[in-house]
């Protein structure tokens, strides 16, 4: 029996060999995933900013600049050359150490001066700044907690991608051989009104049984195009997944528990990022508070440049300075304020964290009882199956006996074939219950 709707619809443009393959493609190409490292880096990038606000600093710097309009100056130097020196004994009084009176001399100021500096600075009490440092590295922790997250829920809509895929292939399967059933069924009511042990109404009815079969084979295919476009998406591409034919759905729930771990839904990234906030709200708090003690800093400095060793505070080209700054705040209004925020925050977060542990907790309930669901549906599945095949049966032997009508016949082959489909979807909605309820409180770090 011939029929353009029965060769099977062409396998996709890429296949998907194995679960890890699917792992490593979601890793490298998720749009999600590469976004939820980069803000752990980022969070390390601020971690490493408040180290930094505590440890020592180092400057160099340096500049030379160029006189247009030059002055003239008086300077006293000695007519052997060199420059006077101050009498121990009468200060007011300077001599020559090689002879003779100093005398005055216009010297212009140098046309290029040239600077150089090294400053030092090392704080030596921020309690702000070093409780900062702890405050960021959990902000760290709570971003790899989201990314764990990001990637939990990720694979999460991998696995049912893919069992979506198998689904369709499935359906796309018992949907031909419906319709190459119904097409056979139809031949054989066609003879038979040949024969004249039938009539023109039964060869319409197994027309339009035929008709109906085709129309599931389109809507089907469709379904199948679309959960490969699905799979493809969830992997991080534009091109449609396919999944090999040999594949058994057992094997992507294996594989799925081997990739992720079990653990309580208090255990859950979401639950453990939520807490990690609520950990750095609280440590906002400290550091507010910590804004109003005293900070102090120690710095050094060392300078060289060309001037004239007169305009020279020790008369040399180069200086060196050390010193040590304190401040106390005594008011700042702003601090009270950003206090009153920081503890808003908390509470804030506190309802999140609550939030989270109990939908955690609601997520495993549900996925606990999702698995016994589905297995109920699909032990009535298979009893509802299993009689209509039987009834088609009984009903096929009573037609060709003619004790049964065709309208008999086309309602039971029909009920049939919607009980095929059902069974079909209910076996992979017990693998999806199980993955689901695996994935409600796992860690996916593998």
């Amino acid at each position: 029996m011939e029929d353009p709707l029965l060769p099977p619809i062409p396998q996709a443009r890429k296949t998907l060999n194995t679960w890890r393959e699917a792992v490593n493609l979601v890793d490298a190409r998720s749009p999600d995933l590469r976004i939820a490292e980069a803000e752990v880096a980022r969070a390390e990038g601020l971690s490493r900013q408040a180290l930094g606000r505590v440890l020592p600093t180092l400057t160099a710097i340096g500049s030379i600049n160029r006189h247009l309009i030059l002055s003239e100056g008086v300077t006293s130097v000695c007519p052997t050359g060199g420059f006077p020196v101050t009498n121990p004994a009468n200060p007011g009084q300077s001599f020559c150490p090689g002879g003779g009176a100093p005398i005055l001399e216009h010297r212009p100021y140098p046309a290029t001066t040239m600077q150089g500096q090294i400053v030092g600075r090392v704080p030596i009490l921020a309690p702000r700044a070093w409780y900062a440092v702890g405050t960021a590295r959990t902000g760290a922790d709570a971003a790899r907690s989201s990314a764990s997250e990001s990637r939990r829920l990720l694979l999460a809509n991998l696995a049912s991608a893919i069992v979506n895929v198998v689904a369709a292939e499935r359906t796309s399967e018992i949907n031909r051989s419906g319709l190459r059933t119904s097409l056979e069924r139809l031949e054989l009511t066609r003879r038979r009104s040949r024969l004249g042990a039938g009539t023109q109404l039964d060869v319409v009815r197994a027309e339009q049984d035929a008709n109906l079969a085709r129309t599931q084979i389109v809507q089907g295919d469709e379904a199948l195009r679309r959960s490969r476009e699905a799979l493809g998406l969830a992997l991080g591409e534009d091109v449609p997944y396919g999944v090999p034919p040999n594949i058994t759905i057992n094997e992507v729930q294996q594989s799925v528990m081997a990739t992720c771990t079990l653990g309580k839904p208090e255990d859950r990234p979401d639950v453990i990022a939520a807490k990690a906030q609520l950990r750095i709200a609280e440590r906002q708090v400290n550091e507010a508070r910590l804004g109003f003690l005293p900070t102090a800093e120690a710095q050094t400095a060392f300078s060289v440049n060309n001037l004239p060793a007169l305009q020279q505070a020790n008369q040399r080209a180069y200086n060196w300075t050390i010193g040590a700054t304190l401040t106390i705040p005594l008011y700042e209004g702003s601090r009270y304020g950003e206090l009153k925020s920081a503890r808003a925050v908390v509470e804030q977060q506190k309802a999140r964290v609550e939030a989270a542990v109990r939908q955690a907790r609601l997520d495993t309930q549900q996925s606990v009882r999702g698995v016994e669901v589905a297995q109920q549906s699909l032990a009535v599945s298979t009893a509802a199956r299993d009689l209509a095949r039987e009834t088609a049966r009984l009903t096929q032997v009573a037609y060709e006996a003619g004790t049964a009508t065709s309208f008999e016949l086309i309602d039971s082959a029909q009920r049939l074939r919607q009980a095929e489909l059902d069974l079909a979807v209910r076996e992979l909605e017990l693998v999806r219950a199980r993955i689901t309820a695996l994935l409600a409180s796992a860690v996916c770090d593998n």
